[in-house]
C-alpha cells in the first residue's frame, strides 16, 4: 500500500517531526541530498564506479538546499560539479543558506543569467544533470526568460532524445504542481524523480501532454512510519470536508497504470468494463464507472440487463450502457478489465 500526500501535508509532516526534537531541518536536507545521491548510483551502477560531470541547478528554496548537498555528495566522491542558482542566496531559507555556505567552500556558484546559450550547457559536456530549481511548494507557472531559464529546460529533455545526459529531479521535476500533476507552464522532463517520506499525489496523476516523472523512487530519510502515519491522519482531520480526499492509498504499481499520450486515441488507455445489477440496484456500478474514468481509463462501458438501460443512461455521462449477455459484451477483444459485483445479484 503506498500512501500519498499533498504538499500541505508532506510540510506538516515535516515540519511536526522537527517541532518533536526528533530530527531538525538541515538533518532532513542533508539525508535527502544523500539519499538522491545514492539513488542515482542505483539506477546507474555505472556512474558510481569512476569519476564524472555533473550540472546541478538550484533554486531559491530548500530545494535547492537539496541541490547543493547533492553537487557537495558528489564532489567528495570526486565528480567534477557545476553549480547555478537561479535566484539569490540572501532570498534563501535559513537551511537551505547553510548549505549553499558549505559548497561554496567547496566550489563556485554561476547565477543562471550566465548561462545564455543551450550551447554553452552542451560544451560542459556532463554526464548527469540535477533539478533541484522548485519543489513542492510551486503553484504557478515557471517564467522562462531566454536568457536565464529556457537554456536549463530545453537542456534537462535531452536525454529523451538520447542526446545529453539523463535529468534527475529533486523532489518533483521543475514546473510540476505536486497536487495536480499538472504542468505549470514549462516543466522539466527527468529520467529519473526522488522524493522523500512519501509519494505525492502529482508523481501519480497525469499531466498536460503526458508527460511524467520518469522513474520515481521514494527515499526513507528517517522518519518513523508510525509516527508519520499519525501525523498525516491528524493533518486529514483538519482539512476542509471538502479537501480530505486528497489523502489517497493505492494498492497498484505506477507501471501497471497505463500512461496518457495526448495524441493517441482514448482505447490506447484501456476500456473498463462493470457489470452491473437489475434496475434498482445500479448505484455500485455507476460509481465504479465513475471512478474508472478518473484513473484514466479511456473507455468505460456498464453491462447491464435490457431493462436498466434507461436507468443508468439517465445518470451517466461519458459512460456507454450496453444491453447483452456476459459472453456477447466480453466479445470486445479492446475489453482490458471487468469488474464483477456491484448488485450483480447470486
Amino acid at each position: 500500500m503506498t500512501e500519498l500526500l499533498t504538499a500541505a501535508q508532506m510540510r506538516a509532516v515535516e515540519a511536526a517531526a522537527i517541532a518533536s526534537g526528533a530530527v531538525t531541518g538541515l538533518e532532513l536536507m542533508e539525508r535527502a541530498g544523500r539519499g538522491v545521491v545514492e539513488a542515482v548510483f542505483a539506477e546507474w551502477p555505472e556512474l558510481a564506479a569512476g569519476t564524472f560531470r555533473a550540472v546541478v541547478l538550484c533554486g531559491p528554496g530548500n530545494n535547492g538546499g537539496d541541490g547543493f548537498v547533492v553537487a557537495r555528495v558528489l564532489k567528495e566522491w570526486g565528480w567534477e560539479v557545476e553549480v547555478f542558482l537561479y535566484g539569490t542566496p540572501e532570498g534563501m531559507p535559513p537551511d537551505a543558506r547553510v548549505n549553499y555556505e558549505r559548497w561554496m567552500g567547496m566550489g563556485e556558484v554561476r547565477n543562471c543569467t550566465d548561462m545564455e546559450f543551450e550551447n554553452d550547457l552542451i560544451d560542459l559536456d556532463a554526464d548527469l544533470f540535477i533539478d533541484a530549481l522548485f519543489g513542492t511548494g510551486l503553484n504557478r507557472p515557471i517564467e522562462v526568460p531566454a536568457t536565464e531559464l529556457g537554456a536549463f529546460l530545453d537542456f534537462s529533455q535531452r536525454w529523451v532524445f538520447d542526446s545529453g545526459p539523463p535529468t534527475v529531479s529533486v523532489d518533483v521535476p521543475s514546473g510540476m504542481c505536486s497536487d495536480s500533476g499538472r504542468a505549470l507552464g514549462a516543466m522539466m522532463l527527468p529520467a529519473l524523480t526522488v522524493t522523500f517520506h512519501a509519494a505525492q499525489i502529482g508523481h501519480f496523476l497525469l499531466t498536460d501532454k503526458g508527460e511524467d516523472c520518469g522513474k520515481l523512487q521514494i527515499v526513507d530519510i528517517g522518519l518513523p512510519v508510525k509516527h508519520r502515519l499519525k501525523l498525516v491522519h491528524k493533518t486529514r482531520a483538519s482539512l476542509p470536508v471538502d479537501q480530505r480526499h486528497t489523502v489517497w492509498t493505492i494498492d497498484v504499481q505506477k507501471e501497471l497504470l497505463p500512461k496518457r499520450v495526448w495524441e493517441r486515441h482514448k482505447y490506447t488507455h484501456g476500456h473498463a468494463l462493470i457489470l452491473s445489477g437489475p434496475p434498482g440496484h445500479g448505484g455500485a456500478a455507476r460509481l465504479a464507472a465513475r471512478g474508472a474514468l478518473r484513473i484514466g481509463a479511456g473507455v468505460v462501458t456498464v453491462g447491464c440487463a435490457p431493462e436498466a438501460v434507461a436507468e443508468h443512461a439517465a445518470r451517466l455521462d461519458a459512460v456507454m450502457v450496453r444491453a447483452g449477455d456476459v459472453a456477447a459484451l466480453l466479445a470486445d477483444a479492446r475489453i482490458n478489465a471487468v469488474c464483477v459485483g456491484p448488485g450483480l445479484g447470486v
